[in-house]
């Protein structure tokens, strides 16, 4: 059978649908950094099409939202780092806000491998918008993250994250912090021990000795070293604090991971602990890995996140594993309010049935204690500082020879003996301030802003094991899924603000399609409601001084801030104010003031204070009422007319409730 009929000719209707294909289809498309002037390769995510539909025009319609807020958070951040760590010359590489789009977008969709990565930037059609249709290949994008790595965790999160707190509008300065236990991947069976340890690196000299041209024999050598050193630092760390070093083991693959218990009852295998500071929008605002500690990063994690809000945090919500001292010392030089508990307090009994520390009870005035037969524990000696010790007092009684509850409290034949260090003071107070109902009721949101940050790091981006080894890759790992993290949490913010404005918006037609009177009468309310808001400016420097009159440190009032002149410094958990334009819709509530306690070690309850306007003959009274300490430490205001003092013209004051 003939086929000269099936085959077209070049004059034929069907070619010229090939007309503006162009001839060059392999070319990349190269563009011109302005700041740097290095040439990138780059895409073009609106010249993409699925037939005859855009890329753009597909994935509205699909109802995917996720790629372009990507893209833009991307674009808006400063890339001129990471282009001046490229060569002037030579082949033009990547632009690094695709490259960067490409794997943050890939580890939001659980995706890691490198290999998975090339394979999503084909595949994926959000991800094509992302990138701008371009297609690097893994060993591209594995030398971009070490390339890049010193940004991840430091410029590039804050910046990004900075962009994503204001995108979302997430202004909140109540953090909460937690640490989690990821394996490392190393091999948990090949362990090592002393011996083995040191086998491995005298093993390795011999090697060296026999070969020393040999570049594996050295390097072979380099890691048995790294790992006894590593080993012998653990160790004597063990010895210092009292702790025996038998059990102590190390991997010879990963010497930087410590050997310690996994989460879940998994057991015991080599391992790192990230830690994060989230917001009540769980927007990780600092990030720290450590292998083995989670109190030592808090002091960074608290400038870390003090640079990305641009302001320090006013209370940190931490769990028991954080009622540490080196914990506490960071906060109160911070100004930070601690609300973290002791854990289970009293404590219970020792096994052998003794009274624990904390059922002696410490009076600062005649500095003694009261044991639980209601004995007094008089100080007895001071101990200095030696190389193996702290610096304490001792306490003790005279009279436990005959006390009735000697078996349940010392087996000591000089009876029990009570050691106080200069921190005990700090920890009091902080367990003080955790008895407190109000401090409870704070802290009870701490899961609820942080526990699921690591549950979406774990269930949704698959963070359940490291695949990269050794410290610095897993920082480089760590930060990749905390930002990716926080893109997810903008995409999420996004989508819910532009629903609650959706509905606003159709609510608002609906009441002025029924309602056209009232819809003007609220709109004139508004209106009013903006003009006394900008009014509180004039009675705010003399308000100021009525507060500081009645102890306050500083005062905020919008984005202002006004401090009390004094050199001396307060605790955390003293008193202080903050005032801020109410958000009603009314234009009788004009500000939100919000008082702490004045005493020291005191609860850091809260009390709502509204701010109204009553006219007055054209003036008005500025009422409020004086404080009145209660029994539990607490700043109460009197609604009592007779209790109301004069501060100043302009508004009157009243407590409307807890907070």
């Amino acid at each position: 059978m003939s086929t000269a009929r099936k085959v077209p000719s070049p004059d034929d209707a069907q070619f010229r649908l090939f007309d503006g294909v162009p001839q060059d289809l392999d070319a990349p498309l190269l563009r011109t950094a302005v700041n740097s002037g290095r040439r990138f390769v780059t895409g073009d995510a609106h010249a993409i099409f699925l037939g005859t539909t855009r890329l753009e025009t597909y994935l509205k319609q699909s109802g995917q939202h996720a790629p372009f807020t990507v893209a833009r958070l991307l674009g808006e951040q400063d890339w001129l780092p990471f282009e001046q760590r490229y060569a002037a010359t030579g082949r033009a590489p990547y632009a690094p806000p695709l490259m960067m789009g490409l794997i943050l977008y890939g580890v939001m969709q659980g995706v890691h491998s490198l290999r998975e990565l090339e394979r999503l930037a084909r595949l994926d059609l959000g991800c094509m918008w992302v990138t701008g249709g371009i297609a690097p290949d893994h060993a591209n994008i594995g030398r971009f993250i070490v390339l890049h790595e010193d940004s991840l965790t430091q410029d590039f999160f804050e910046s990004l994250t900075r962009a994503i707190l204001k995108a979302s509008g997430s202004n909140s300065t109540r953090l909460a912090g937690d640490g989690t236990v990821i394996e490392a991947a190393c091999s948990h069976y090949n362990l090592l021990r002393e011996e083995a340890v040191k086998a491995r690196a005298e093993a390795a000299i011999k090697a060296v000795e026999r070969a020393p041209d040999d570049l594996a024999v050295q390097q072979e050598q380099q890691r048995s070293r790294q790992c006894q050193e590593i080993f012998e630092a653990r160790q004597a760390a063990r010895h210092s604090h009292g702790k025996s070093s038998e059990t102590l083991r190390i991997s010879g693959s990963e010497p930087e991971a410590m050997v310690q218990r996994l989460k879940r009852g998994r057991g015991f295998a080599a391992s790192y602990k990230p830690s994060v500071l989230a917001n009540e929008e769980r927007i990780i605002t600092a990030l720290a890995l450590d292998a083995s500690s989670e109190t030592q990063v808090i002091a960074p994690m608290l400038d870390q996140s003090a640079r990305v809000m641009g302001a320090q945090a006013e209370e940190v919500l931490l769990d028991a594993g954080y009622f540490d001292d080196e914990v506490i010392e960071a906060t109160l030089a911070r100004d930070v309010s601690l609300l973290c508990p002791e854990g289970q307090w009293p404590a219970k009994t020792r096994e052998a049935g003794l009274f624990h520390k904390s059922a002696f009870d410490y009076h600062p005035q005649t500095d003694t204690y009261h044991c639980p037969a209601g004995q007094t524990l008089i100080l007895l000696s001071k101990c200095e500082q030696t190389p193996r010790t702290r610096e304490h007092r001792v306490y003790g009684a005279t009279t436990c020879r005959d006390c009735h509850l000697r078996a349940n409290c010392t087996n000591a034949a000089q009876g029990r003996r009570i050691k106080r260090y200069p921190e005990d003071e700090q920890r009091e107070a902080l367990r003080l301030v955790m008895q407190h109902p109000q401090a409870r009721r704070i802290f009870s949101q701490r899961k609820a802003i942080v526990e699921p940050v690591f549950s979406s790091l774990r269930s949704q981006q698959g963070l359940n094991r490291f695949r990269r080894r050794g410290l610095q890759a897993v920082k480089r790992e760590f930060a990749l899924h905390v930002l990716a993290h926080n893109l997810s949490r903008a995409v999420a913010l996004s989508r819910a603000l532009f629903n609650l404005l959706y509905a606003a918006l159709r609510g608002l037609h609906e009441v002025a399609q029924c309602f056209p009177d009232r819809f003007l009468n609220l709109l004139a309310r508004a209106s009013n409601h903006i003009n006394a808001r900008a009014s509180i400016g004039r009675t705010a420097e003399m308000f100021c001084d009525s507060l500081f009159r009645e102890g306050s440190s500083q005062v905020v009032i919008g984005s202002k801030i006004w401090r009390k002149p004094s050199s001396s410094t307060m605790p955390c958990w003293a008193y202080s104010a903050q005032v801020k334009v109410g958000t009603t819709i009314t234009s009788a509530a004009v500000a939100m003031c919000i008082a702490r306690a004045p005493a020291r070690f005191s609860s850091p309850s809260r009390l709502t204070v509204r701010l109204l306007r009553v006219p007055m003959a054209g003036r008005s009274d500025f009422l409020a009422s004086p404080p009145n300490r209660s029994t539990a430490g607490m700043r109460q205001v009197s609604q009592t007319e007779g209790n109301r003092q004069k501060i100043h013209p302009g508004c009157a004051a009243r407590c409307t409730s807890l907070t």
